[in-house]
């Protein structure tokens, strides 16, 4: 920058952030760029990646334990020795592509923890969004209790980012039992069915259906 001075004087030197300098009998100023700084890399593409799927779960575990249950993956972490956002990213983290979608709903872990899955589970519609699921138990313990209830979780085709729990009703005693999906939703859904302890202080993981 040129410094125009009425009395023709010329300055050199510093002064703050700014250097005076002369060069032809005229003086010129310029910024001092500060110490220590270096000009910010352009992020990858990635980088982005990482950042949008980093993103979208913290979303997707912030809706499940609005939405489903807060407990679920505490109780799972605690096993772990991790906090539940944590645990809930370790398992989920590859089901989610760098657009931030769900890119592998089948994989996806609805529920984790110390109770086991009854053998040879099976899922029939009964129409109207109503559904039986049935399965073999031959155990009795304190993680194959026949009080353990039923429980179903869902991701819609509609919404698959927004996981929900479906009513449902039934004790692995029983060896079967109902739940129903909201038709509003639109069809197609991958239904998560598991069981909590009867005083809901222990889950199972959760066996993948897709249902039409």
């Amino acid at each position: 920058m040129r410094i125009e001075d009425p009395e023709g004087r010329t300055y050199h030197g510093r002064v703050g952030n700014m250097i005076y300098y002369s060069r032809h009998g005229k003086t010129y100023a310029r910024r001092v760029s500060k110490s220590g700084t270096k000009k910010k890399k352009e992020r990858t593409e990635r980088q982005r990646a990482l950042s949008r799927r980093f993103a979208a779960m913290q979303m997707l575990y912030e809706f499940f334990r609005r939405a489903v249950s807060p407990e679920i993956w505490r109780a799972a972490a605690r096993e772990e020795g991790k906090m539940a956002h944590n645990a809930f990213h370790s398992a989920n983290y590859g089901c989610v592509d760098g657009e931030g979608r769900m890119a592998d709903a089948a994989s996806f872990q609805f529920s984790a923890g110390v109770l086991l899955l009854p053998w040879d589970m099976a899922v029939e519609p009964l129409g109207g969004g109503r559904y039986r699921a049935t399965w073999r138990e031959e155990r009795e313990g304190s993680t194959t209790a026949a009080t353990d209830l039923l429980r179903a979780g869902v991701l819609y085709d509609s919404d698959p980012m927004s996981p929900l729990r479906a009513a449902a009703e039934g004790t692995r005693g029983d060896g079967g039992g109902k739940f129903r999906l909201d038709e509003s939703k639109g069809p197609g859904a991958h239904v998560y069915l598991y069981f909590e302890r009867e005083d809901g202080t222990a889950w199972s993981p959760s066996r993948h259906f897709r249902v039409e």
